[in-house]
């Protein structure tokens, strides 16, 4: 049996897969990343954590494949939009990884520049593991990757002022290398990927125009498939070659927020027993948002205190998803679709309240996809590149897992639209946007 191989490098854990040719999960895996570091504004992780969850993950993969008796075929690597290191010509890292969320300065580019290392490489997550495990070569970035950076997908090249090294470009599903000798697993083929907002989407099986997917983890990833490419304020679109676009952006709003909670899974019931919220809150844990507002200095807000731990819990599960109402429809005022389906996946998809909550703010069914996620989008790429076809046409031909329906709670659907025009309102009276 043929295996094909998604690698997902995350914030707080990387993850590795195995499919069939028949698109069915033979086999997960997962680790732990070091720590994001936090200082002031800055956000960096050491990329040696990186690599050491590569190899961890590659010994694994081959111990299962050994056991199995599964051909590895082909891989591919998604992982955080964003997220940058510098190197030498050797790919010896010169920097820490600087986070997507890092608030150092707006841009991947400007950030790298702060380092002063002109001539230095500029490398997304997949190039500089991708380079590693081919024995140091220079590999090419894929354009969903590059697109923060400044790849334009019109021109098809890089429209940027900058001293350092730039990677070349090529489209996601193109063959980039293999697997070094000196490897588990050597000889694979190594195909280029895209982004993890990208392969959640492609693991949810948003093929038909309208089409939408939110990737609830540490932060929320919004797609929608479109026929046009838009842009605007935090938002753009991803092209699956060669026709269909992946419109969307991210929020720094997400599980992050959850983090100062104990008990979930008891808090969640609480939280449904309490019923809808009487405060409205864009739950930032940090200074800066990315999409729906576009603001470096955009702060938390909040209508009024919670009148305790459950109905602060609660109303930060009803921001996010008043935030991601509000997305889709900057979205859609700036030429997308209307939605038509909405597929989540992602650690928070696990909450089958906050699924609920989301379906009645959107009213719209939400399916969440348990199955689904980044490291299986990124091994569909592997699978659907190993062919000889248009890389869409071929990921709409692999099964998709199977997903549980939640539908608006009708109860509380008036109260949550109600507060939903609390929430623009608070976001229109607050400082930057009087």
């Amino acid at each position: 049996m043929k295996g094909y191989i998604g690698l997902d490098f995350a914030t707080q854990s990387a993850r590795a897969i195995i499919i069939g040719e028949d698109g069915r999960i033979l086999t997960r895996f997962t680790t732990d990343l070091e720590p994001v570091k936090i200082v002031d504004k800055s956000r960096t992780q050491n990329p040696e954590s990186w690599v050491k969850a590569l190899n961890l993950l590659l010994q694994n993969l081959a111990q299962y494949c050994d056991t199995n008796q599964v051909e590895p075929t082909a891989l591919a690597i998604t992982a955080t939009s964003g997220t940058f290191l510098l190197t030498d010509n050797k790919n010896t890292a010169l920097t820490p990884g600087v986070m997507y969320n890092d608030g150092t300065a707006s841009t991947p580019l400007e950030r790298a520049a702060l380092f002063d290392l002109s001539d230095s490489y500029f490398k997304h997550v997949p190039e500089y593991l991708i380079s590693y495990l081919s024995g140091g070569k220079a590999i090419a970035a894929d354009w969903s990757h590059s697109l923060k950076t400044g790849f334009n997908l019109d021109s098809k090249s890089w429209e940027v002022d900058t001293k350092l090294k730039l990677p070349t470009v090529v489209a996601p599903g193109t063959q980039l290398g293999e697997i070094a000798e000196n490897f588990p697993l050597k000889g694979v083929k190594i195909f280029a990927g895209m982004t993890d907002g990208c392969t959640g989407q492609i693991s949810a099986g948003g093929a038909q125009n309208g089409s939408a997917v939110t990737t609830i983890g540490t932060t929320l990833v919004l797609k929608i498939i479109s026929d046009k490419n838009i842009s605007g304020p935090g938002f753009y679109s991803h092209l699956l070659p060669s026709q269909t676009w992946l419109a969307g952006g991210a929020s720094n709003l997400g599980g992050i927020s959850l983090n100062k909670f104990g008990d979930l899974d008891k808090l969640n019931d609480l939280a449904k027993n309490f019923g809808p919220a009487n405060r409205v809150v864009y739950p930032l844990e940090g200074i800066g948002e990315r999409f729906p507002i576009a603001d470096s200095e955009f702060k938390q807000i909040a209508s009024a205190p919670a009148s305790g731990t459950i109905e602060e819990f609660r109303s930060i599960l009803e921001g996010i998803a008043f935030a991601e109402r509000l997305a889709y429809e900057t979205l859609v005022k700036s030429g997308a679709p209307k939605l038509t389906a909405l597929t989540t996946v992602g650690g928070g998809s696990k909450s089958k309240l906050w699924s609920e909550i989301r379906a009645g703010v959107l009213n719209l069914d939400v399916v969440n996809r348990s199955e689904a996620g980044s490291d299986l989008g990124a091994a569909m790429i592997a699978l659907a590149s190993a062919s000889d076809g248009d890389l869409s046409v071929e990921l709409q031909k692999i099964p998709l897992q199977s997903g549980e329906v939640f539908r608006p709670n009708l109860e509380e659907q008036s109260k949550l639209n109600e507060n939903y025009f609390k929430f623009l309102e608070l976001i229109h009276h607050s400082h930057k946007y009087q």
